[in-house]
């Protein structure tokens, strides 16, 4: 068993805190005080590099192999390799008995690879579900593939973790509506930053958290490939310039952060 993966196992979680691990790209494991565990679009391959010729930059390595992930849920947003990716779902699928769930056409793609279907949960914009005791809602998101394809059931997720409400966009433009999630009252952002195919900017990302007003920020979606990333040191400035009160927050891939309710 790997470092992180001994990490995840062994991270004990106070009630009201969250554990927060970083995987690079758009990918988190998230760990409650119950031990329940939460992953959100692992991208533990080299899938980029096959399909596109996008290689890792190495400062993101791969830092979790797909059979060591032990996890209650599995969320994907999207059906993009780096979110849905080929190399990873499957092996996580066989190694766990993890609930996987996502819009439409992820649904459709991993009962394809021959996941079990009553471990594929189909979850579209609007729609709240209570899974393996986690609220989960899936919101909007706004996205466009690399080559420009409309990604129309894209979604990103408000997920209440024993009482620590977080808002992982997905990969999505900034639009108007994703400000609705105010009402839901996040406690944590992950808002993509990147800037490019179909991804909000730093500065936008920025201002969304400004209109959230979110307690911690997490910028996602930067370092993991050259053709696809940004510099959060952008996004950190673009929070000053707005007055944010949210705390920005850093993580290393592979690394985990406490969020402790304050």
């Amino acid at each position: 068993m790997g470092r992180m993966a001994e990490a995840i196992r062994g991270t004990g979680v106070a009630p009201g805190a969250l554990g927060i691990f970083w995987l690079g790209g758009a990918g988190f494991v998230l760990k409650t005080a119950q031990g329940k565990v939460v992953v959100i679009d692992p991208y533990l391959s080299n899938s980029l590099d096959r399909v596109y010729g996008w290689k890792r930059l190495p400062s993101s390595p791969v830092v979790l192999q797909p059979r060591e992930v032990e996890a209650d849920l599995v969320l994907t947003t999207h059906a993009h390799e780096d979110h849905l990716d080929p190399d990873s779902i499957p092996g996580i699928a066989e190694a766990s008995q993890a609930i996987f769930v996502g819009p439409t056409t992820c649904v459709e793609t991993m009962r394809g690879w021959g996941i079990p279907t009553e471990r594929v949960l189909e979850i579209n914009r609007g729609e709240e579900r209570v899974i393996a005791g986690i609220p989960v809602s899936a919101v909007v998101a706004h996205h466009v593939s690399p080559a420009g394809a409309q990604t129309p059931d894209a979604v990103g997720y408000v997920l209440d973790l024993e009482g620590t409400v977080i808002y992982h966009t997905g990969d999505s433009l900034y639009t108007a509506d994703l400000g609705r999630v105010k009402e839901r009252h996040p406690d944590i952002l992950f808002v993509v930053i990147n800037g490019q195919y179909g991804n909000m900017s730093s500065e936008e990302a920025a201002r969304l958290t400004a209109e959230l007003t979110p307690r911690r920020v997490i910028p996602m979606h930067w370092g993991l490939v050259a053709e696809n990333t940004a510099e959060p040191c952008e996004f950190l400035g673009a929070l000053g310039t707005l007055g944010s009160q949210a705390q920005p927050v850093i993580i290393a891939p592979g690394d985990l952060y406490v969020y402790t309710g304050v």
